[in-house]
């Protein structure tokens, strides 16, 4: 047996993780831990955070959004711009009703009034 490191707790000397605290001892589990902390805030994830698999994603911008959503949001491609191609399709199937012209405009005001950590939480 020997003391935590962290809250002082008897644990076993083996252990990877403190049953007490929840801090984990072993190193190469918090380098797995932390790498797939760090992977879940960007939004891909990795099995093995040594090798990049997948494309990058660019941050999407706000203005951008916010412009195409006013000038072309009729047709959706202010969805296709954030990445909902099927909302963007629906958008371009139904762009002769109008109807996705009005929403497009209250979308561009809701991005508007999202805060931007919001923003790029919601849409990358």
């Amino acid at each position: 047996m020997i003391d935590c490191p962290y809250c002082a707790e008897p644990i076993r000397a083996a252990a990877k993780k403190c049953r007490h605290c929840g801090e984990v001892l072993d190193i190469a589990l918090r380098r797995a831990e932390d790498a797939l902390r760090a992977s879940e805030r960007s939004g891909n994830v990795y099995m093995n955070a040594a090798v990049h698999s997948g494309p990058y994603r660019s941050p999407k911008s706000k203005l951008v959004a916010i412009v195409l959503a006013l000038l072309l949001g009729g047709i959706g491609i202010h969805k296709f711009y954030l990445g909902r191609t099927a909302w963007g399709a629906i958008y371009l199937i139904f762009c002769w009703t109008f109807i996705p012209a009005c929403v497009a405009f209250l979308e561009a005001i809701i991005y508007l009034l999202m805060p931007e950590d919001k923003f790029h939480e919601k849409y990358g």
